[in-house]
């Protein structure tokens, strides 16, 4: 990995060979052992939100003398472990793998979690491998790379140059032998370190992005930005997250891709209706009816995959309805089907490519030269009021909410919550002492008032899915008891769930979030004075 303890990357010129790396090295004292050349023929896999990388991991599936090898990297010495021989058809075919369920190391799986591990990038070349001894006896290996690389489902070309990785490895010794290692290679033959390891290389020659990878530094949005500037960045900042999860959504990777890129459309909807004076009114609205576009498809999706998800735990509450869950399985999987065709038709469409290709346009645009509403006014002084008027319409419509109110009224205490949520976080970078807090305050309700809705649509769902079987004669009186007690668990689940509202607002209305509301304003006193800004 870059930069690790274990290994550092390099940039092999076409112009250099190994040959050469080794004879300089040899000429200031280290020792090489014989070259073993082998054929490399790997595929990465990672987690939708880059887990793996996070814990300092990469795992990728190799052939090794025709054997389907695991292999991970990163995080102490190399682990392979021999795969089953039936997975082999991953590095040759189009096939989506469980790859934890297929003999990967144990720490990879660990580190993933409750994720999907999923093809990330394919890479087929050569390696050249040999043993270093330095002259202060450490175990090295050096190793050279190149490699072709595409995408997942596609077999890489061998058109154009390929990519050239040169890694120097620790094998034992102290990490500073390493570290000497790399300053001679950098120094005597000038060369220079690679931004990343081999997956990264790859995934950059492939044009693919890097799952989990952070968003550009200059988007943040600093207290003394005006916020005509901060603004833009917002909306530059959530068109990337759609623009990164737009590929997966479309394969149906994982779940998580549609999800992620639903939050997206949903603060961007945010964000253009609290900036919208000072993006251009029509403009923002404009692309807010685009986004209600392409988040109705999204949602339509993703509620079904939630309900999918949902049928088994709560089927374990049922005892034998097995017939029933199969059967509202199926239903769900039929409307599912359409679904996912219409929302891959809108993500292939132009009109989708006009959306994104505007959302960039209007996050990298300069803002007027005549600001309006508050666009010449400094984050410091703006935002905080932003906030507060935000969190007065929650408050206010909080406690109004008993357990006996309606789920309408619910829901709308659900969307106020995630527009002040939306809007702290928009700022979250420029208060960093004062709005973590309230930010976590508000995920444990958003949780509480989203499961409650998940239920009364599951609800909702199962009522209708019962009747037009009854209509059409396909489930017998017994199995419509089964159904009644699903309906009657979700039922239980939205009753509890109101029940923990009263608790979970005694909770966020308590004077420590209403004193961070009100340190808002005092937060950065020097930048409240400040009219300027770079960007501007």
């Amino acid at each position: 990995m870059e930069g690790s303890e274990r290994s550092i990357p390099f940039r092999l010129p076409a112009a250099r060979s190994l040959a050469e790396v080794l004879r300089a090295l040899k000429g200031v004292g280290y020792s090489a052992g014989p070259v073993r050349r082998t054929v490399c023929r790997m595929l990465f896999f990672e987690t939708q939100d880059g887990r793996l990388f996070r814990a300092g991991l990469r795992l990728n599936l190799g052939l090794l003398k025709g054997r389907p090898v695991w292999r991970q990297e990163g995080a102490g010495a190399p682990i392979e472990t021999t795969a089953p021989a039936d997975i082999a058809s991953a590095l040759g075919g189009h096939a989506w793998l469980e790859a934890a369920a297929a003999g990967c190391p144990e720490a990879a799986v660990s580190a993933a979690g409750p994720r999907r591990l999923l093809p990330l990038v394919r890479l087929v070349g050569w390696r050249a491998e040999t043993a270093l001894a330095s002259p202060s006896g450490a175990a090295l290996d050096l190793g050279l790379d190149v490699f072709w690389a595409a995408s997942p489902g596609e077999s890489p070309g061998r058109e154009g140059p390929p990519q050239r990785l040169l890694t120097v490895r620790l094998s034992e010794g102290e990490p500073a032998a390493l570290h000497h290692a790399a300053a001679f290679l950098r120094d005597l033959l000038r060369l220079e370190p690679s931004e990343g390891d081999a997956c990264s290389a790859g995934l950059l020659g492939a044009a693919l992005p890097q799952p989990g990878a952070p968003l550009p530094a200059r988007l943040a949005v600093l207290p003394t930005d005006r916020m005509a500037v901060a603004a833009r960045k917002v909306v530059e900042r959530q068109g990337l997250l759609m623009e990164k999860n737009s590929a997966g959504t479309r394969l149906d990777l994982d779940p998580e891709y549609l999800h992620d890129l639903r939050v997206a459309t949903r603060r961007l909807r945010a964000a253009l209706r609290l900036f919208g004076a000072m993006l251009g009114a029509r403009r923002a609205e404009a692309l807010r009816g685009e986004l209600r576009w392409i988040g109705g498809l999204l949602g339509v999706v993703r509620d079904l995959d939630v309900q999918l998800h949902d049928l088994d735990p709560f089927g374990e509450r049922l005892g034998e309805a097995e017939r029933v869950l199969a059967v509202l399985r199926a239903d769900l999987l039929d409307r599912r089907g359409p679904a996912l065709e219409a929302l891959r038709a809108a993500l292939t469409s132009r009109r989708y490519a006009s959306l994104l290709r505007r959302l960039r346009a209007l996050g990298g645009s300069s803002p007027p030269k005549r600001p309006v509403a508050g666009g010449a006014l400094p984050v410091a002084k703006t935002a905080p009021e932003l906030i507060r008027a935000s969190a007065r319409r929650v408050f206010r419509a909080g406690r109004a909410v008993t357990p006996q109110s309606p789920p309408g009224k619910l829901h709308r205490l659900r969307i106020l919550f995630k527009r002040l949520r939306y809007t702290c976080e928009f700022f979250r970078e420029a208060f960093p002492e004062a709005l973590p807090e309230l930010i976590e305050a508000m995920v444990r309700f958003q949780d509480c008032l989203g499961e409650h809705q998940d239920a009364v649509v599951a609800m909702a769902r199962i009522q209708d899915l019962a009747r037009q079987l009854v209509a059409r004669g396909r489930i017998a009186p017994e199995e419509l008891l089964d159904l009644g007690g699903l309906i009657q668990v979700h039922r239980e689940v939205a009753r509890a769930r109101r029940a923990r509202l009263a608790g979970l607002w005694k909770g966020f209305d308590r004077p420590a979030v209403r004193r961070a509301l009100a340190g808002l304003g005092t937060a950065f006193p020097e930048a409240a004075e400040t009219t300027g800004h770079p960007l501007a």
